[in-house]
């Protein structure tokens, strides 16, 4: 049975904002250093500013209320952590905008539900990338601004032309900042909601107007891989990288491109590249074990996931993929050992128990293998592997009844499962229950009707009734699709296929 590797990357939840809608409005005086367009920018930092800080209130206050059930981690947070957060989360939508040449008018709004927020601040409060992503964000406009104040004065008080025109493009420099930022966040926001097309778009505009926006590129690469194009996800990490040679993230996720392309070289060298910028970083230590899981060197793989866990001991990942490296080296007391610590980290690892299943089966201790399977079905009742395997199990304990049962079950979660129908007909067989094990065999050949086995387990049931034509039928089917065995009968004899 095929183990599943578990390989970790970004992961975005799409919820709809709605409820309670704040709206507000800011006019800017300009400058004579303004134009229409650093106005506008300006203007649209301070109002967004406006409507962030009244959410940031909103949510907080909202913790005291009894009927909203609030993450510790959560609840610590300031108003003005919120708000910051919140730009990730809500928004901006643009209700009206004037420019008179003196004044820029703007009104907007952001639309938000209470729960939906805390929700999301949930999720984000122990993501430190996107924390971190969001806070150097805020960090920057408010450097920009700060600069803009700085420089306005400057150029009110400067009568050197030359130094003017210095003042004038450093201006304009710092008024794009706050642009880039806003297009940049319009991504982030995008992204979160799964539009991967305008969060490529967003990502872009950023770009266009500040093009050592290292974090742009990088987002840009997320959004291209939940589209599947895993080439411009690598071009778009390269970029990042080539901005920021220290963005191990970006080098992390480039291993992550390069697995999903199969390219289990380039993602080792990519996992590398991210630990020597960053020796504690256990999830890359993880994925180059799975990388080296994937090119079928079990021992590296083992050494990585050892590394990954001495970082961090809770990782249950990591423990149940070195499981599945013993499981492939068919030491299966160790790859219990594994599957057993994942479980004491998370009990309702579901995997964890499937596939220690798998390994008490390998060891041919059934009572185990049902015993493992059953708790898995306890955790996750669609299962339908487990229904399965634990037929099996049933099956090579002689009990047939119960290995029907279980086959049943598993079909009953995936009606398109020929091996279950197979393996069903295969205990009716045991049974003697000939006419039911060719019911069986006929619906796994409905689904599958390139499976060989089935035509020759059919062809030897109807043999077992008598029909010895029907029986040569089936196994002509079967030879024809490569079955030795319905092969050699034939051979013996003279009949062709």
């Amino acid at each position: 049975m095929k183990r599943i590797l578990f390989t970790l990357v970004l992961f975005l939840t799409i919820t709809t904002l709605y409820a309670k809608t704040f709206i507000r409005e800011y006019t800017y005086n300009a400058s004579e250093a303004d134009s229409k367009i650093t106005s506008r920018a300006i203007a649209l930092e301070q109002v967004k500013r406006l409507l962030l800080e009244e959410i940031g209130v909103y949510i907080s206050s909202s913790f005291e209320m009894e009927t909203i059930e609030v993450n510790d981690k959560v609840k610590e947070l300031t108003a003005q952590q919120i708000e910051v957060l919140s730009a990730g989360i809500t928004e901006t939508k643009i209700i009206e905008e004037k420019w008179n040449g003196e004044t820029y008018y703007i009104k907007a709004e952001i639309t938000a539900d209470k729960d939906d927020v805390i929700k999301r601040l949930d999720k984000m409060v122990d993501d430190k990338e996107k924390t971190k992503q969001l806070e150097e964000s805020k960090r920057k406009t408010d450097e920009a601004l700060s600069d803009i104040e700085t420089l306005k004065d400057e150029l009110a008080k400067t009568k050197a032309e030359n130094e003017k025109l210095q003042l004038q493009k450093e201006y304009n420099k710092s008024s794009n900042q706050l642009s880039a930022e806003d297009w940049f966040q319009k991504g982030y926001i995008a992204h979160e909601l799964g539009d991967f097309e305008n969060a490529i778009f967003y990502c872009q505009k950023a770009i266009n107007i500040n093009p050592d926006l290292a974090e742009a590129y990088y987002n840009m690469g997320i959004a291209y891989r939940e589209k599947g194009n895993y080439d411009k996800e690598i071009e778009c990490y390269q970029k990042a990288i080539n901005i920021n040679s220290d963005f191990a993230l970006a080098y992390y996720n480039m291993g992550v491109a390069y697995d999903n392309k199969g390219n289990y070289d380039k993602a080792i060298e990519c996992y590398q590249k991210a630990i020597n910028i960053n020796s504690d970083y256990a999830e890359a230590y993880h994925n180059m074990g799975v990388a080296y899981d994937n090119k079928g060197n079990y021992d590296k793989a083992i050494e990585c996931y050892q590394k990954a866990i001495n970082i961090n001991s809770d990782y249950a990942e990591a423990y149940y993929n070195m499981g599945v490296a013993y499981d492939n080296k068919g030491n299966y007391d160790k790859a219990i050992e594994c599957y057993q610590k994942a479980i004491n980290i998370n009990s309702d690892y579901a995997g964890a128990y499937h596939n220690m299943g798998v390994a008490y089966d390998n060891k041919g201790n059934y009572d185990k293998v049902i015993e493992c399977y059953q708790k898995a079905i306890n955790i996750n009742s669609d299962d339908a592997g487990a229904y399965y395997n634990m037929g099996v199990a049933y099956d090579n304990k002689g009990n047939y009844d119960k290995a029907i049962e279980c086959y049943q079950k598993a079909i009953n979660i995936n009606p398109d499962f020929a091996w279950a129908y197979y393996n069903m007909g295969v205990a009716y067989d045991n049974k003697g229950n000939y006419d039911k094990a060719i019911e069986c065999y006929q619906k796994a050949i409905n689904i599958n009707p390139d499976f060989a086995g089935v035509y020759y387990n059919m062809g030897a049931a109807y043999g077992e009734k008598g029909k010895y034509h029907k029986k040569i039928e089936c196994f002509i089917n079967a030879a024809r699709l490569g079955h030795k065995q319905a092969q050699d009968f034939l051979r013996k004899l003279d009949i062709s296929w």
